[in-house]
């Protein structure tokens, strides 16, 4: 997983939209949803809970 990804994947646990994640990192929206999808496949998940949950397990997240 990328770095961007990866901070990306803490906003989406913190519960951030993916508007509120691109203000936050100053990217676009669509850029965002780019790095969801990818975050998704790289986890073999296909919602927000279960990247969440997926990432912990790995410990992706503290």
């Amino acid at each position: 997983m990328t770095e961007r990804e990866l901070e990306v994947l803490a906003l989406l646990a913190f519960g951030l939209s993916n508007k509120e994640i691109a203000k936050r990192l100053v990217i676009a929206v669509g850029t965002v949803k780019v790095h969801v999808k990818h975050i998704f496949a790289k986890l073999k998940v296909n919602r927000r809970t279960k990247a969440i949950v997926q990432a912990k397990e790995l410990k992706l997240l503290d």
